[in-house]
């Protein structure tokens, strides 16, 4: 027990990015951009860790990053019901079925480094929805917000090719007012363009690195989720957290983000992740015809996200 609890320990505060978006390319090195206009937040005394409602129960967890690990069960969260028998795969995409009828969307998440596309190409391939990143801020000391220069032709390309769309903004939100600041230049960024899919906020730990979140607290960071998708709320969207399960089991607390979408990252075979959750990344070197070089691939769970049904 000793041992696993040192392991849960190191776990809740290793830092390790997850790559959104094509060629495996982090997010944020598209840096330059209009500056904060809540640069004096940044300066502000973090948040402290607050306790997480638990039921008292331990739950056993092999996760394909994190090994065999235990993990307190969270009150009120909705658990996982998908059945690993209903997966399946080819040689281009992970699908999943109940009952023998699909229930599952196939979707990329691109960003600028995928370059130019043939978004017919694409739809033809099979891919029913793009989750389109927007901008994102640097995860420098000033951080600077910055747009995508390619997200608005990136939607209304796959809009023609009759491909659904959801966005993404990759965040270093340090507080409240600068995760809102980032939901508000979102939505100035698409203006009147509707969403068919969710608003993502992509909060990501720096690897190798040192960023401006490094000293962000567990309970900070969830904060910074929450002010992020109830701004995107405010504004019409359908909101949604994106995360990897490492971050997911010890870094966000689950119990106040159980009224919003979750959008897993875990490269495995089938998502093993303990809690529900309507998107799964499943690999982020991926290949599709009309776009050069890999993309991360991605299903929504039609028989959990409404939007997807």
């Amino acid at each position: 027990m000793k041992r696993i609890m040192s392991f849960l320990c190191a776990a809740a505060i290793l830092a390790a990015a997850v790559l959104c978006g094509c060629g495996s390319q982090n997010s944020s090195s598209q840096s330059s951009g209009q500056s904060s206009q809540a640069a004096e937040q940044t300066t502000a005394q973090p948040v402290t860790d607050s306790p997480v409602k638990t039921t008292g129960g331990k739950v056993h967890i092999s996760d394909s990053t994190l090994g065999d690990i235990w993990i307190s069960e969270l009150e009120g969260v909705a658990h996982n019901k998908l059945s690993a028998d209903g997966f399946t795969s080819d040689a281009n995409f992970k699908y999943y079925s109940e009952n023998g009828s699909a229930a599952s969307q196939e979707g990329i998440d691109i960003s600028s480094f995928c370059g130019e596309i043939d978004w017919a190409k694409v739809r033809e391939a099979g891919i029913d929805f793009a989750m389109v990143r927007l901008g994102g801020r640097s995860y420098g000391d000033k951080g600077d917000l910055y747009t995508d220069d390619k997200a608005l032709s990136y939607i209304q390309g796959a809009r023609d090719a009759g491909i659904k769309v959801g966005a993404y903004f990759f965040s270093q939100a340090t507080s409240n007012a600068e995760a809102e600041e980032e939901a508000e230049y979102a939505h100035n960024l698409l203006g009147d363009v509707k969403l068919d899919y969710p608003l993502a906020y992509d909060w990501e730990i720096i690897k190798d690195d040192s960023a401006r979140t490094d000293s962000v607290t567990a309970t900070q960071a969830t904060e910074c989720a929450v002010a992020f998708c109830e701004k995107a709320k405010s504004f019409g969207y359908t909101p949604m957290v994106y995360a990897a399960s490492r971050e997911l089991y010890f870094k966000y607390d689950l119990t106040r983000l159980k009224d919003y979408e979750l959008w897993l990252v875990q490269y495995a075979d089938t998502p093993n992740f303990y809690y529900q959750f309507s998107m799964w990344q499943y690999s982020d070197h991926g290949k599709v015809d009309g776009i050069d070089g890999t993309v991360d691939l991605n299903i929504c769970f039609s028989g959990v996200a409404s939007y997807a049904k």
